[in-house]
């Protein structure tokens, strides 16, 4: 189901998200009038792994499942929950997915074009550099987390500095 909404109102709510904090009022209302509010039913897919992804999600309540691997034998590796955006990947060229999509619980979520939104980055360069330090930021954080995950799996207790750059081990 889509739905038209006050931009002021996404503009409010894209401030507290991972992605978008910190830009300024008017750039926030430049996004949020690329901002359409869907609403997603439990097991609805949003993404598979290995397409061309056309839209950014920024979910504002419920959880989606990431998967990784065929369809039946996929593994959840991590959840998406209120104020973040995925997937990453349709920031990124090409826009291949790296992981499967799917709403665990009835989700409410913006979906902004990605043609829109790179179209958007490019007439304004500032949006352009906060989305992608943002996006850095983003990718280098569940990098890390991952890489602890993995350093538990076998047997070598590896902490991550949280002071160090490049997540580092």
């Amino acid at each position: 189901m889509v739905y038209r909404t006050n931009v002021s109102y996404i503009t409010r709510f894209l401030r507290e998200v991972d992605m978008f904090g910190g830009l300024s009022e008017r750039n926030l209302s430049r996004i949020a009038s690329l901002c359409e509010e869907h609403t997603f039913a439990p097991d609805e897919h949003l993404g598979m792994q290995d397409e061309r992804g056309v839209r950014l999600y920024v979910i504002r309540e419920g959880e989606i499942a990431v998967t990784v691997g065929s369809q039946d034998t996929g593994v959840v590796v991590r959840t998406v929950r209120a104020r973040e955006t995925f997937p990453i990947a349709v920031l990124m060229e090409p826009p291949i997915l790296v992981t499967t999509t799917q709403a665990m619980t009835e989700v409410h979520a913006y979906v902004i074009p990605r043609v829109g939104l790179m179209e958007l980055c490019e007439i304004e360069p500032e949006i352009g550099m906060h989305i992608y330090r943002a996006s850095c930021s983003i990718i280098m954080n569940r990098y890390r987390y991952t890489l602890a995950m993995l350093s538990e799996n076998v047997g070598h207790p590896t902490r991550l500095n949280p002071v160090w750059r490049g997540a580092e081990v």
